[in-house]
């Protein structure tokens, strides 16, 4: 009996043992297994995934809605919606291929997709742009989506409106509605191809930037507007006519930019004067068909003046010289700036007569200066000089006895042994540099 018990007990422990090994054997397995995929984008907040659709181009973040069901509505709470056409749209082939091609959206397309994104918008809206080719039947649709813009408390507004017709009258033109006008809330206004007619006073109380171009615009629209922009800080005008005198008294306005001011018929020959007495800064680019003069920027400091002069047929004469009197008088005015940088064009066409401006004697410039600076009298204490070809050159021994005569507080001067000089030459040469008069008692020259 004590075998068979032996025997059992020997066949229980083997079981046993080998139940522990399978175990083991599993919980090895088990450790070496691939990890569950984890969908980090998923773990993300809602608002940063909107922040990331907003980065996207809008026709791409409204198809993110088939994603999941989470990611249905995320493109609804866009805090920028920037429409610019063209709308680019997937097409998918024929075949089982997973190729992708992409078809322009048309002008009703485009409207139609405004109007249907616009409907599902859920939140403050903080940018609203509508980029894409105007016909007139869109007039309505353009004023019900520039009430939806203010409506929804947007402070970045921006209509670039290009004719569908190269031969679209002015009149055809989309006029911006008047609710625009009455709205302290915008802070960036930039309009194109839009009429600008305010019938009542502008309250555009928050705004810092304007921009306006291809558009007539009168002189009492031009005072209209800045009158009712009291913090305005840059207004920039381009392809803009109609005017002929830009005054710009606002105290808040410091840049100005000028783009592209040709003339029509009636403004031939005419002349644009400008009158900004607190401007810091004056951009002017692209070309220039008139003549232009300041009557006031006596706070200028920076001008870019990057323009080509631009003429029609009939008053092309005398091009060349009628295009450097007009650079010359148009810097003449601005002879107080700090910063002027000018394109290539007008260096082309601007002539400086520097024998008569300056007399220069190399030979004896240095012996011969009669003026000193304070940084040199009063503060300059160390010089070192090295790799110079000194020995022999008699203006560099005059600037030297310059700095000895009137450096009162230096004390060490150091001079470098050219290599390429014969020993002589340099001993001759310091021997009379040794020679020269010092202002300063605490003066030493070392030769090395």
């Amino acid at each position: 009996m004590k075998k068979r018990s032996s025997g059992r007990n020997r066949v229980l422990s083997e079981t046993q043992t080998n139940r522990t090994m399978s175990r083991k054997r599993k919980v090895i397995t088990t450790s070496y297994s691939e990890p569950a995929a984890v969908d980090r984008i998923g773990e993300c907040p809602d608002s940063l995934l909107v922040h990331i659709l907003s980065l996207l181009p809008i026709e791409d973040a409204v198809r993110t809605q088939v994603l999941s069901k989470r990611w249905q509505l995320l493109w609804t709470f866009l805090p920028s919606l920037l429409f610019r056409s063209p709308l680019r749209y997937p097409v998918f082939n024929d075949d089982d291929s997973d190729d992708e091609d992409f078809r322009v959206a048309s002008s009703d397309e485009f409207a139609a997709f405004v109007d249907k994104t616009l409907m599902f918008s859920n939140s403050k809206v903080e940018k609203f742009e509508v980029g894409f080719e105007y016909e007139p039947r869109f007039a309505s649709r353009v004023d019900s989506w520039t009430r939806f813009a203010a409506g929804k408390g947007v402070e970045e507004l921006c209509l670039q409106l290009r004719p569908a017709a190269f031969n679209l009258h002015e009149d055809e033109h989309c006029e911006l509605p008047q609710l625009l006008y009455d709205n302290s809330k915008f802070k960036e206004l930039l309009f194109s191809c839009c009429r600008v007619i305010p019938k009542g006073n502008v309250a555009w109380y928050s705004l810092k930037k304007l921009s306006i171009g291809y558009v007539n615009l009168s002189e009492d629209v031009i005072e209209t507007i800045l009158a009712g922009s009291p913090v305005l800080e840059i207004l920039e005008l381009h392809h803009c006519e109609g005017f002929s005198c830009l005054s710009v008294t606002n105290s808040c306005v410091k840049k100005l930019i000028l783009r592209d001011f040709l003339c029509n018929g009636d403004e031939i020959g005419s002349g644009l004067e400008i009158s900004a007495p607190y401007l810091l800064s004056l951009e002017m680019s692209g070309g220039l068909g008139r003549s232009c003069r300041f009557m006031n920027v006596s706070s200028l400091a920076d001008v870019v003046f990057n323009c080509q002069f631009v003429f029609a047929e009939q008053d092309r004469a005398n091009d060349t010289g009628r295009i450097q009197d007009m650079v010359g008088g148009l810097l003449a005015s601005l002879v107080h700036v700090k910063n002027l940088t000018l394109g290539a064009w007008a260096i082309e066409h601007f002539e400086i007569e520097l024998a008569e401006l300056c007399r220069y004697n190399e030979e004896q410039y240095w012996t011969a200066q009669k003026w000193t600076y304070n940084c040199m009298t009063l503060h300059l204490k160390n010089v070192m000089i090295a790799g110079s070809w000194w020995c022999c050159d008699s203006n560099f021994l005059a600037f030297i006895q310059l700095l000895l005569r009137n450096a009162r507080v230096l004390q060490k001067m150091v001079i470098t042994n050219p290599n390429d000089y014969r020993l002589e030459d340099y001993f001759q040469a310091a021997q009379e540099l040794l020679s020269f008069p010092r202002s300063s008692p605490d003066a030493v020259v070392i030769f090395c």
